[in-house]
């Protein structure tokens, strides 16, 4: 009995310490935020106005303009940083590739830098008084028209390679008597790419895809730290809303509401991405041994 129990029990003994850190640094702050967010603070007094600030965040044109705008710098920073990442990690992952090594620790140095650097580095490239090139061609990258997109940049200049460094460990797990069964029946690097590794690497690409949005809608390094640089709206990215509302206009249960709100968008658009892959991904091999069978 006494073995039995210990058996059950062994699998909790090794989950145990991350539950703890899980608990005492998710579940812990999200609970007290939302135990938070059911107050307003008048003269320093604390009221309980139940979900009154929910009401009033839906109603926040400012928050939703928002997440909207951090919606879509998730959409092209993510596709370009992933296709970026997997070009890369295909190209390595050839037969022509030389030097792979080098090109691996190159190519990974940039996320060793941390975003806060990294962020006043690509300022200091981004300001024209301080970059001859741009005065040449009369062009500002903090203008607000194309301020969106160079923080695109500074994202993808950090995080393109991480990601391809996981596409690169998840193909060197795939066994070689598949590429040399491919090549036997024909197939060149490109076809090899396309239908073997790519295929392949759905589940480390989902993977990527939903940690690239979780990423992005935590947005606030960049436009922050850029504010010194240009004039950013504080409803640039719900972070920046978050910041403002929180520090400079001390309004606690506001900011937590929002906050609240925030993680569980991303959580629901997490959850529906990660379906709908796993459903598309199981359709296509529907479709694929469909096709098969009807080839035999």
């Amino acid at each position: 009995m006494d073995s039995s129990l210990g058996k059950r029990l062994s699998p909790w003994s090794f989950l145990l310490p991350f539950l703890l850190l899980f608990t005492a640094f998710l579940i812990v702050p999200l609970l007290y935020a939302f135990y938070t967010s059911l107050f307003i603070h008048r003269m320093g007094i604390a009221y309980f106005v139940g979900f009154q600030n929910y009401l009033n965040a839906f109603r926040d044109v400012a928050f939703w303009g928002s997440i909207v705008n951090v919606m879509k710098y998730a959409v092209i920073q993510g596709v370009i940083m992933l296709a970026l990442s997997l070009a890369l990690a295909l190209l390595l992952d050839t037969k022509f590739a030389r030097f792979k090594a080098f090109f691996r620790l190159v190519y990974f140095l940039p996320y060793a830098v941390p975003g806060v650097f990294a962020s006043i580095m690509w300022g200091f490239l981004y300001s024209k008084p301080l970059d001859p090139l741009l005065q040449a061609i009369h062009f500002d990258p903090l203008a607000s028209g194309a301020f969106l997109y160079s923080i695109v940049n500074i994202a993808t200049w950090e995080w393109a390679y991480y990601n391809m460094t996981l596409y690169m460990a998840s193909l060197t797990g795939v066994s070689a008597d598949i590429y040399e069964a491919a090549k036997m029946d024909g197939c060149n690097e490109m076809q090899l790419a396309w239908y073997i590794k790519i295929p392949l690497l759905r589940p480390t690409i989902v993977m990527t895809i939903i940690l690239s949005f979780i990423g992005s809608m935590q947005l606030f390094n960049e436009p922050f730290l850029l504010e010194a640089l240009t004039p950013v709206s504080q409803t640039f990215a719900p972070n920046l809303d978050i910041y403002n509302m929180a520090f400079s206009l001390t309004n606690l249960p506001y900011a937590a509401t929002l906050s609240v709100l925030l993680g569980l968008i991303t959580i629901l658009i997490s959850v529906i991405v990660m379906v709908l892959t796993r459903f598309l991904g199981r359709t296509a091999e529907r479709r694929q041994t469909t096709a098969m069978a009807a080839g035999v």
